[in-house]
């Protein structure tokens, strides 16, 4: 597959790709198998794409499915739509859509979109036989465990307060009971106090809100750097399969 990243890439080096503002060095990703194109809605483009994946396939054996392929636009007409069917005859989903597992979208997630992280999170609570371990070790399982699923989500999301203090409320309650459901009395300690290191009377819990803003900052950092700008004009998720 890292011929086919090299390949794309020198397609796009020849400028037969119509250049798309904010993703000059970085059209293409590929993770896997799972491939995902951001170009333009344009007949030259389309037909660029698909020439050269079919030389892949020819050159290769492993051709790409469009039947099972997605592509996912960005302020684009009817006009656009009709013509990325006529050329690629793919399957057209709007936002959110999901690469690597993250749910991405240019609008605001809905609180069913973030509750499989959520569902994630609680469903590896019952196996661990709580209630039998002493709270150093429960403290242990949520900072290793539950505090990290959340982290490959948050690289690319700002996670909403909703579903952050749904996360918070499953950690707090194995923490002080072992099961992921506990009163209000059972708390020996504000959830705050909790964030804090050891050191300063705290659990070393991770504030997840704290650690998404982190995680994203090196995008903003990175895209600063090379004086990159939003991706603004019309453009296509493609994902191939």
């Amino acid at each position: 597959m890292d011929v086919l990243n090299h390949f794309l890439l020198w397609v796009d080096q020849r400028q037969l790709l119509t250049p798309v503002r904010g993703v000059a060095d970085f059209r293409v990703s590929l993770y896997a198998d799972d491939l995902v194109i951001l170009v333009a809605p344009v007949t030259r483009d389309l037909e660029a794409i698909k020439a050269a994946l079919q030389i892949f396939g020819l050159a290769s054996g492993l051709f790409s499915n469009f039947d099972k392929s997605v592509a996912t636009p960005i302020h684009c007409t009817v006009e656009d739509l009709q013509r990325l069917n006529e050329v690629l005859a793919c399957r057209v989903e709007h936002f959110p859509c999901r690469y690597l597992g993250i749910p991405l979208s240019v609008f605001k997630l809905k609180r069913s979109e973030e509750q499989f992280l959520i569902d994630k999170v609680a469903a590896r609570i019952p196996g661990w036989k709580g209630n039998l371990l002493s709270m150093a070790g429960r403290t242990a399982l949520v900072k290793a465990t539950l505090s990290a699923i959340p982290v490959h989500v948050s690289i690319a999301l700002c996670l909403s307060p909703w579903a952050i203090g749904e996360i918070d409320r499953l950690r707090r309650a194995f923490i002080w009971t072992g099961s992921e459901v506990a009163a209000g009395g059972r708390y020996r300690a504000a959830w705050t106090v909790c964030y804090r290191p050891k050191e300063l009377g705290g659990l070393g819990i991770s504030d997840l809100r704290r650690v998404g803003i982190a995680l994203r900052l090196r995008w903003v950092c990175r895209d600063r750097r090379a004086g990159r700008m939003p991706v603004s004009r019309e453009s296509v998720v493609l994902k191939l399969f």
